[in-house]
């Protein structure tokens, strides 16, 4: 077992308040960036951890993502591993939004990433494939502990588009850890397209609540009448935040026959947070046919 030198900064509450403060404002100014960088050294567990997380919003500021790939390969804690690991998920976000995953880095395997680097050695690629490589490294290493598996597994969610990343969600989806299937289905929610069979058998009455709701999260944007027809069958769940969660979803996929009709007959629920959730559902069914209404209909654009 590893020993943690835990040592208590006495000011930690205020430190973690103003950690929380920077992530809340999104006040990355350069005082901001030096006092994260600097509690990124805290000998106190909480702070370190705080510090991490925070330091999502500033992950291409100097030395700041060493820092935070130096917790997740060396730091004694787990859970703090585990809050840097969280924040590296921005920088594969960012590599997906500029389009780092061309024709040769979507079938890179590891032993080629230094060819890559040496066609395309900007600083942003530079960071994203040393990020990816070490989640993926993670998340494929069996002597490494599964709660940092799963969130390596989170982190590379964005990149679910790949074969590699699909073939660990179908491995954790099949783990005997509930743990380990809610990151599976989280991940899934980001290509649902590649799912559709998967969540349909997650997506009934005696599924475990978390894994239900999840499942009908990772269902949102999937625009399929299957899912959705899946999600119809649990309306008559009694649980609040399942029927919430359903009726929201079905608002955004919006291939069922006569929804505005069940939306209408939630809105009356004697719950109110399924009536909030009926009205917002309303809304947005309202909204997203109307928008395409002036697509199709008129030749509007976005």
């Amino acid at each position: 077992m590893t020993t943690v030198n835990y040592q208590e900064d006495p000011r930690w509450r205020e430190i973690l308040n103003e950690l929380s403060r920077i992530r809340e404002q999104e006040d990355y100014s350069a005082e901001s960036v030096e006092f994260i960088r600097q509690q990124l050294q805290s000998m106190d567990d909480r702070v370190r951890g705080g510090a991490a997380l925070a330091a999502e919003g500033c992950l291409f500021e100097p030395y700041i993502l060493d820092m935070l790939i130096d917790l997740v390969e060396h730091d004694p804690n787990v859970a703090i591993r585990k809050a840097a690991i969280q924040s590296l998920q921005g920088v594969i976000r960012e590599g997906v939004e500029q389009q780092l995953e061309d024709a040769i880095g979507a079938e890179a395997d590891f032993e080629y990433a230094e060819d890559w680097l040496e066609v395309e050695s900007d600083r942003l690629r530079d960071d994203y494939l040393r990020v990816k490589n070490l989640l993926l490294g993670l998340v494929e290493d069996e002597m490494e502990s599964m709660e940092v598996r799963e969130a390596a597994l989170a982190s590379l969610s964005d990149l679910g588009f790949l074969p590699v990343v699909r073939e660990w969600i179908d491995y954790f989806i099949q783990h005997q850890r509930k743990s380990a299937r809610l990151v599976a289905l989280h991940a899934m929610g980001k290509y649902p397209q590649y799912w559709e069979a998967e969540l349909a058998r997650f997506i009934a009455p005696e599924t475990d609540k978390a894994l239900l709701m999840e499942a009908i999260s990772a269902s949102y944007a999937s625009q399929s009448a299957r899912l959705a027809k899946r999600i119809e069958g649990i309306l008559g769940h009694p649980d609040p935040d399942v029927l919430s969660y359903a009726l929201l979803a079905l608002a955004n996929i919006n291939q069922t026959e006569n929804l505005g009709e069940i939306l209408q007959k939630f809105s009356l629920h004697p719950d109110p947070r399924v009536q909030e959730a009926a009205k917002d559902a309303i809304e947005h069914f309202s909204r997203k046919n109307f928008d395409q209404y002036l697509r199709k209909e008129l030749g509007y654009d976005d």
